[in-house]
């Protein structure tokens, strides 16, 4: 046995086999539980979702639709943005924060709508939009759960453990799936090593 893992081909297998694990364990720190989820989140249609109801209470006025432009306007009392696009990536991953960067009138077109339909304040509208952006069929399904009377969901609160992964998948794990592809096309190979990783 310790011959095996000596050899070459033994060593890029072991290599492989840990690399593999390592996705499938960093993946499934992503999933929802199953007592959140089923099987028909996946034919959900955005459609059928109810019309959500807001969590905290807020008097100012929402925004309003103008006719003539097409857009959503803030109204006088809307208030400033309670986070950036970092706060997006902390809280909803990397497409919230893409979507803001490379499209902010998109994103904000779609805040101030989900504040007029809710009479909602911009940090709860926030919140559920970049919930939305990140996996709008999840998004619908608890929202037609909460319509059912299950608890609602605290779009606007930083959870620790989501920032964490967030932060882990863009520092070690997406470089580190790069790297691996990378190797891989360029070598032709899936026998890859950890000295093949690390070696730039």
């Amino acid at each position: 046995m310790a011959n095996l893992f000596r050899s070459s081909s033994g060593s890029s297998r072991c290599c492989t086999l840990l690399f593999f694990a390592f996705i499938i364990a960093s993946i499934s720190a992503f999933t929802p539980p199953s007592s959140t989820l089923s099987t028909r989140t996946q034919h959900f249609q955005l459609s059928a979702v109810p019309s959500p109801e807001r969590m905290f209470d807020y008097s100012s006025k929402p925004p309003t639709f103008n006719k003539q432009t097409s857009l959503w306007e803030p109204s006088t009392e809307t208030e400033e943005p309670p986070y950036g696009a970092f706060g997006s990536f902390l809280r909803g991953g990397p497409t919230p924060f893409l979507v803001r960067v490379l499209k902010p009138s998109e994103y904000d077109q779609a805040v101030f709508k989900y504040m007029a339909q809710t009479s909602c304040s911009r940090s709860e509208a926030q919140g559920n939009m970049d919930a939305f952006f990140n996996n709008a069929a999840d998004w619908a399904y608890q929202k037609s759960e909460e319509a059912r009377g299950r608890p609602k969901v605290d779009y606007t609160q930083l959870k620790p453990k989501d920032a964490i992964l967030v932060i882990t998948w863009a520092l070690f794990v997406t470089p580190l799936l790069g790297r691996c592809g990378y190797l891989i096309a360029a070598t032709g190979n899936w026998g890859i090593t950890v000295d093949d990783i690390l070696n730039f």
